[in-house]
This record gives C-alpha cells, structure tokens and sequence, in this order.
C-alpha cells in the first residue's frame, strides 16, 4: 500500500472514528471510503466520482484536499474523460401532446355539416322553382254552406288550363219565386299575408306585382276577366274571390300558382 491509503487511515483513527461513523458524517459508502484507505482502484467508481469522495473524505478528517488529491493523482489518473449518458428522452421530458390531429378533425366535421346545410338550402330552392316552373295545383276554393243567402256557388277549376286550377266566381243563384239578380260584373281578389312569402300577380293578363312581402300585408286586385297569383309559401297568403274566403292557398313552403276566372 501507498502513503495515500495509510495517510487516511492513519488520519481517521487520529480522530477516533470508525468507517461506520465516517459514513454516516460523509454519507459516502463505507465499502468507497474502504476501498480508498486500502488503495482498492477496483472499487472505486468512476474518476469524477473519486474526484468528490476524496474532497469530501479529507474535509471530514482534516486533511487538505488539494493534496491529498495530488498524492493520489500519480498513482491513478483522476482526470480521465469519463463518458456522461444522455438521459433517455422519454425520462428526460414529458411527450407534448398534439392537439393538430383534434383540431384538424373538429374541422372536417364542422366543414361538412356546413356542406350537408348549404346542399339543403339549394335543394329546397331548387324544389320551389320547380313547382312554381312546372305550376303547382291550387287548393280549390271553399264551398259556401246549404242555403247561406248571398253565398256564390262553389268555383269549379278550369280543364283549358293544364296543371293549374281555375277557379271561376258565377252570380248567387235566386230564390225560388224571387227576381233575378243583376249577374255580378267583374272580379275581386283581396290577398292578405300571413307570413313571409313571394307574390307575383297578374291582373287580365297584365303583371301588377313581384315582391317578398310581410305578415300584415293585404292588397285587393281588380278585374275583368281574371287574376293570377303565384306565391313561394301557399300557407302564407289567405285569399278572399267576391266576399268568399277561400283560406290559405296551400301548405307551408308549398310554391302555388292559381288563376281566378270568370265563367
């Protein structure tokens, strides 16, 4: 053995301590602090290590370090590059999560229900435009109940007319022994709306209107031999012919054309 292992050895028992009690003040490993006094290279970790046992060692016996590190520096190479491992990257750091997937999918489905609801806008008015290009059937009018007096007989639809019902207002019939009535001259067509809707009207032949008009509007169309009106939402316009209410023209959304005549 060298001087370097005895002079610690030499220096602990000095002190009157054993390696039990050095461990415990150093908090270095008795089987290093042994391997140390008896000069066991073997044993000893690596040189960074040995580096800061020895310091530490020769504080707690009051030793100098630097020297005691000079007298053991010939005998092993304490400067040695000692090689560090990178910690793993999945020790070192936690995994970031990507929320680019989440998002990119919130995407996708949020622009294809904007697709699936612009696809049935255009639908629906693809539907509308047909109906009022193809001419939708016209609910018929009411008919009046037995004996109401004043009441004009039920309006038949026209068959010169294809895919659209005319409806014609004749005079009130007379009564029994009674005189007869002066026939009715003209038409009235009073069209009150109910709700939101588009209203195009001819007047014998002649177009007196095109217009989105609102719950609330009300407007009476004269003439002389007939009356067309065409509207986008049939529930949404209630129509009165001479005094007889005929009640909203269709259902709701239903695109209508219906012809008033003169029989």
């Amino acid at each position: 053995m060298g001087t370097f292992g005895d002079t610690l050895r030499q220096a602990r028992e000095d002190l009157g301590a054993s390696l039990t009690e050095a461990e415990r003040e150093t908090r270095i490993n008795r089987r290093y602090l042994e391997a140390l006094e008896i000069e066991d290279d073997s044993s000893l970790p690596p040189a960074v290590y040995t580096r800061g046992f020895i310091r530490t060692y020769c504080q707690y016996l009051g030793l100098s370090p630097d020297g005691m590190l000079d007298l053991f520096g010939p005998r092993r190479a304490i400067d040695e590059q000692v090689r560090i491992r990178p910690i793993p990257a999945d020790v070192a750091t936690t995994p970031r999560r990507s929320f680019l997937p989440v998002v990119t999918l919130a995407g996708l489905v949020l622009l294809g229900l904007v697709a699936v609801y612009l696809w049935g806008q255009y639908t629906s008015i693809r539907e509308n435009v047909g109906q009022l290009e193809g001419g939708a059937i016209a609910r018929p009018a009411s008919t009046p109940a037995p004996g109401a007096r004043g009441a004009a007989p039920a309006p038949s639809p026209s068959p010169t007319v294809p895919g659209i019902a005319v409806l014609a207002i004749g005079a009130p019939s007379p009564g029994p022994g009674a005189a007869p009535a002066a026939p009715v001259s003209g038409l009235v067509v009073e069209a009150k709306a109910v709700d939101k809707t588009w209203l195009e009207v001819w007047v014998d032949g002649q177009s007196v209107m095109a217009d989105t008009i609102q719950p609330g509007f009300t407007r009476s169309y004269n003439a002389e031999q007939q009356v067309r009106m065409r509207v986008g939402n049939a529930a949404g316009v209630q129509v009165v012919v001479n005094g007889s209410s005929q009640g909203p023209l269709g259902a709701r959304g239903q695109a209508v054309d219906a012809i008033w005549g003169r029989q």
